[in-house]
């Protein structure tokens, strides 16, 4: 797998959600057991079935994704990029202030799995992203035949 661009919070909120799916398999165990006191017939028991599959394939298996989306993540905060900064360069793990078409707007780039629009932050692989990685500021960009001039860059 390859390496993985994430910031520090996002890295934190991935760990904390692989020890709440240790919590969730033990809850689920705990479900089954009560599911088999209640239908002692596992055959003809649908509810302990699914728990079944949940605790032993469903839940093992989202945490060995996280596992290794944490093991090949790459903080953001400390890349040599980061530390190197000078304001004048897009890349990942700066707050971008643009004009698009004469109206500013304020966008954050940051991890290929943090993208979240609501709160005007988008993934280092979205197209917008790539287009405006490497630029600098008052660099003219056209997107999607629309202008894009860039204002100001500045850190997470």
């Amino acid at each position: 797998m390859k390496e993985d661009l994430i910031s520090r919070v996002g890295f934190v909120k991935l760990q904390d959600d692989y020890k709440k799916i240790d919590e969730e398999i033990q809850k689920t165990l705990k479900e089954m057991g009560e599911s088999v006191k209640r239908d002692n017939d596992l055959r003809e028991n649908p509810e302990f079935m699914e728990l079944r599959v949940k605790a032993m394939h469903t839940l093992p298996a989202q945490k060995e994704k996280l596992y290794w989306k944490i093991k090949n993540a790459v903080i953001i905060e400390d890349t040599v990029a980061y530390k190197e900064f000078d304001g004048k360069t897009v890349i990942v793990g700066t707050i971008v202030t643009f004009t698009m078409d004469g109206i500013e707007e304020k966008l954050t780039i940051l991890g290929s799995s943090e993208g979240d629009l609501q709160n005007n932050i988008i993934s280092c692989e979205a197209p917008l992203a790539q287009a405006m990685l490497g630029k600098n500021v008052n660099d003219v960009i056209k997107f999607n035949s629309i202008t894009i001039v860039i204002k100001k860059i500045e850190k997470i």
